[in-house]
């Protein structure tokens, strides 16, 4: 059992923190010897039956609204996110499903132009992220999912897509 020290202050750490809080630096911040695993464990257990609960997301964690009232929140956001187009969806799986990949191998897949507004559009929302170039002719940019693809679609790993995305793995 932790301290409730180290759990208060995982607490906070996670709470001030605008996005998820990795493993590391939660060590950082309770100490190297600290359990890690279940300090946080401890934290989603006294965050439950609260107005938000405390996630993984991969190695890292964060508060996310409770999934019962966040349908009933959306109402009163200032200004509702926008939502994709069926065409970006598709290329946002598609990215997920491939990883790393480039636009033209999403093309391939597709048997249609990608327009570039479209990989923009997902760099934008901060969806996908370039993770370098390809050494082939050319060198066109690798693109892959982000952390936020994961908060964003309530995954804590590209893993439990797995199963739905199976079919968008065949080769070119």
């Amino acid at each position: 059992m932790a301290s409730l020290d180290l759990m208060r202050r995982a607490e906070a750490l996670v709470f001030q923190s605008t996005g998820s809080v990795s493993r590391a630096t939660l060590a950082r911040a309770l100490g190297n010897d600290a359990d890690i695993t279940q300090i946080m464990a401890q934290v989603a257990k006294r965050t439950e039956g609260l107005g938000f609960e405390l996630v993984a997301v991969g190695e890292s964690w964060m508060f996310r609204t409770a999934p019962d009232l966040a349908e009933s929140l959306k109402a009163v956001r200032d200004k509702p996110q926008e939502r994709l187009s069926r065409a970006v969806l598709e290329a946002l799986l598609l990215i997920a499903a491939r990883q790393p990949v480039t636009r033209a191998e999403i093309e391939a897949f597709r048997d249609a132009v990608l327009p570039q507004k479209t990989l923009a559009l997902l760099q934008e929302r901060g969806l996908i992220r370039s993770v370098g170039r390809k050494p082939v002719p050319g060198q066109p940019q690798l693109w892959v999912t982000t952390e936020k693809f994961l908060v964003m679609y309530g995954l804590r790993s590209l893993a439990e897509l797995d199963p739905l995305l199976e079919g968008l793995r065949a080769p070119l």
